[in-house]
């Protein structure tokens, strides 16, 4: 069964690859955007696969089960087909269903529109963000009402995350990350409080919890960020220190900034991992009004502009050692 619901989401993702990359072998029909073929272009699809329906006869039909996996499998039992040919079929009703049993949305169907909305979100498709809204808000509840039956939080939220194609944890940090970065306050807060029980990394959660809490209560925001602090020394998340650090940009103190960008330094592993370091302590010295600090380091950046992003780092780099010298006195 599990096969069959992540089905839809491995199609999604196909597209969404090809999308990224036009060069992908792919067949067209596995790349096709369904939504946009009209209702009679379905029905003579699935004619042309042996299966005359319309549009109350699929309905009446839909009525018998409970998803578009079920009622393919229904549909198709009597047949003798490939799995190319199953695969295209599913396609076909899946988007029928989607169009003509809104009243009761499957949980495929249901991860089909966070997918759907999360693409429109990423290409800068979306004029209106209720739509995307609406579809967390549904995410929520569905995972809230798991919960109350018995279901573990983060069983519930994984299963919900399988059948997606995005990964959903990924995309609701960036995306309450950039509530905060829009000053939408309100809203942040109540993504971090209606996901925070789901979610693996709880620190990156916290992180955000501390960036909404900078605006009106600091010390709240500060108390979080050096319980993080304390757990940075244990692990070697480059990336997470990297996010820590431009909370700095906007609210630290230097002694602690400096500690930790100790720290990254020791853990870069690329030039761009390198680049981002030096830009966030020119933002962190401009902060603090110490322009020869900001200006030496944006030098150090102009020098490199050219330089391969990707390229492993030279640990023996001199520019690189002269520049975690300027944090090797404390």
């Amino acid at each position: 069964m599990f096969m069959e619901i992540n089905r839809r989401a491995l199609y999604n993702s196909l597209r969404a690859n090809w999308m990224l990359n036009s060069s992908l072998a792919v067949e067209p029909w596995q790349i096709e955007d369904y939504r946009s073929i009209p209702l009679e272009e379905l029905f003579l699809r699935l004619m042309n696969h042996g299966l005359h329906l319309e549009k109350i006869s699929f309905c009446a039909f839909a009525d018998l089960v409970d998803s578009p996996e079920e009622l393919t499998e229904s549909l198709t039992a009597d047949f003798e087909m490939d799995e190319k040919s199953l695969d295209q079929i599913y396609l076909l009703i899946f988007e029928l269903w989607r169009r003509l049993v809104v009243e009761r949305p499957s949980l495929t169907i249901f991860c089909d529109e966070i997918d759907h909305q999360i693409y429109l979100y990423d290409s800068g498709q979306i004029h209106n963000e209720e739509a995307i809204q609406d579809a967390l808000a549904n995410l929520q509840i569905i995972l809230d009402e798991n919960v109350d039956e018995g279901t573990d939080p983060l069983e519930a939220f994984e299963y919900m995350n399988e059948a997606c194609a995005n990964d959903l944890e990924s995309f609701l940090l960036d995306y309450i990350s950039e509530q905060i970065d829009n000053d939408h306050l309100s809203y942040a807060s109540d993504l971090i409080e209606g996901f925070g029980a789901y979610v693996h990394h709880i620190k990156w959660f916290e992180l955000l919890r501390a960036r909404v809490l900078a605006f009106s209560e600091p010390e709240e925001a500060n108390h979080i960020i050096q319980g993080l602090i304390e757990d940075i020394a244990k692990e070697n998340d480059l990336e997470f220190i990297l996010e820590v650090l431009s909370y700095f940009v906007r609210s630290g103190d230097e002694q602690t900034f400096k500690q930790l960008v100790k720290k990254a330094g020791s853990l870069l592993q690329t030039e761009d991992d390198f680049q981002v370091l030096v830009s966030i302590c020119a933002d962190f010295y401009h902060r603090l009004d110490l322009e020869h600090i900001e200006n030496k380091f944006q030098n150090l950046l102009d020098k490199r502009v050219n330089f391969d992003l990707d390229k492993k780092i030279d640990r023996n780099d001199p520019e690189l050692a002269g520049f975690l010298k300027n944090f090797s006195a404390t």
